[in-house]
C-alpha cells in the first residue's frame, strides 16, 4: 500500500506539472490564435478583435486561464475551438478511438516481431542469426516511423494495389476494411518500436540462460530450446515490461505524424492542425491527454511488475 500511495502520487505529480509546462510553452510560441482564424480578412478593427479575444477568454490573465483549464477538466468542458468554435470535449472524443487503435496494434505488432527475433539472437549468443537480428535492429531504430510509412505506401498501395493509402474504417463498420486501414501505419509504428524491444529482451534472455537455474535445467537433459521458452523467457518478460511501458510514449508520439501521413482523424492530426491554426484550446487538451496516457500506462506497468517480480517486493522490503 506504502508503494502505490507513493507512486500514485509521483504520477499525479507529474501530470500537473505537464499541465503548467503544456499551457507555459503553448503561449510562449509566436502567433495569435484569434489572427489566425481570421486569415487575411480586411476590415478589422481593434474593437472586434478585443471582442473575440474575450470570448475567447484570452483577454484574462496567464494564470486565470490556466485556473479555467484546469477546472473545465474536473467538469468535462475544456473549452471550445478558438478555430472553429466546436466543443474540444467533442473533437477528442471522435479521434480518441482512431489513435488508440493505432498505438495498441502497433505496440503489438511491435512486441509480436520482437519476441521470436529476441529468441532466435539469444539462443547462439554472438552467431550468424544474432548479428543479422542486431544489423536489422539497427537500421529499424534509425528508421523514422514516417519515412516506413512512406516506403510501405508506395509498395501496399502504388506498386501492388493491395491496401488502401489513406482513410479509416471503424470496426464496427467493417472489421475487414479497419483492418486494411490500420496495418499499414501500426506497422510503420512497430518498425521503430520493435527494435527497442528486441534489443532489451534480448540482453535480458542472455542473462537468464547464464544464470544458475537454467544451468541446471540444461544439466537435467533439458533442451536448450525448452529452458529458452519455458524458463528464460518468462524470467526475461518482467523487466521487459518496463520498456514496453515506455515504448507507450513512443507510440503515440509517432502517431502524429503517422496520422497525418496515412490521413486517419486521430488525436494525432487532430494537434498537427491545431498547430497550424495555433488553437491552444485543443493542442494544450490533446497533448495533456497524451501526456496523462503515458503517466498512467508507466503507473500500471510499475505497479504489474511490483506484483509479477517477488524480488521487488523483497528489495523495497
Amino acid at each position: 500500500m506504502r508503494f502505490l500511495v507513493k507512486r500514485t502520487s509521483i504520477s499525479l505529480t507529474m501530470l500537473a506539472a505537464t499541465s503548467v509546462l503544456i499551457f507555459v510553452v503553448l503561449r510562449a510560441l509566436p502567433g495569435d490564435p484569434i489572427l489566425a482564424r481570421l486569415g487575411g480578412e480586411q476590415g478589422i478593427d481593434a474593437a472586434t478583435l478585443a471582442r473575440l479575444r474575450k470570448s475567447a477568454g484570452l483577454d484574462q490573465s496567464l494564470t486565470a486561464q490556466y485556473a479555467s483549464w484546469i477546472s473545465g477538466i474536473f467538469h468535462g468542458d475544456l473549452g471550445k475551438s478558438y478555430f472553429s468554435d466546436r466543443s474540444v470535449s467533442s473533437m477528442i472524443t471522435s479521434g480518441f478511438g482512431v489513435t488508440m487503435e493505432l498505438a495498441v496494434v502497433g505496440i503489438l505488432l511491435a512486441v509480436l516481431i520482437a519476441v521470436p527475433a529476441a529468441m532466435l539472437a539469444s539462443n547462439r549468443p554472438g552467431g550468424w542469426m544474432d548479428r543479422a537480428i542486431s544489423g536489422l535492429s539497427s537500421a529499424g531504430m534509425a528508421f523514422p516511423p514516417f519515412v516506413a510509412g512512406i516506403v510501405l505506401i508506395l509498395v501496399f498501395s502504388v506498386s501492388l494495389h493491395y491496401l488502401p493509402a489513406r482513410g479509416f474504417v471503424s470496426f464496427t463498420a467493417s472489421p475487414v476494411d479497419n483492418l486494411r486501414h490500420i496495418i499499414m501505419p501500426s506497422l510503420s509504428l512497430a518498425v521503430g518500436a520493435a527494435p527497442l524491444i528486441l534489443r532489451y529482451l534480448r540482453t535480458e534472455l542472455v542473462s537468464a540462460l547464464n544464470a544458475s537455474f537454467t544451468r541446471t535445467a540444461i544439466g537435467k537433459g533439458a533442451s536448450r530450446t525448452r529452458v529458452l521458452a519455458r524458463h528464460a523467457l518468462p524470467n526475461a518478460m518482467l523487466p521487459t515490461l518496463t520498456m514496453v511501458g515506455l515504448l507507450t510514449g513512443y507510440t503515440l508520439g509517432g502517431s502524429v505524424i503517422v496520422e497525418y501521413v496515412f490521413g486517419l482523424s486521430g488525436l494525432g492530426a487532430l494537434s498537427v492542425n491545431a498547430a497550424f491554426r495555433r488553437d491552444y484550446a485543443v493542442l494544450q487538451s490533446v497533448v495533456l491527454l497524451i501526456s496523462a496516457m503515458f503517466i498512467i500506462v508507466s503507473l500500471i506497468v510499475d505497479i504489474a511488475v511490483w506484483s509479477l517480480d517477488p524480488r521487488t517486493r523483497v528489495q523495497r522490503g
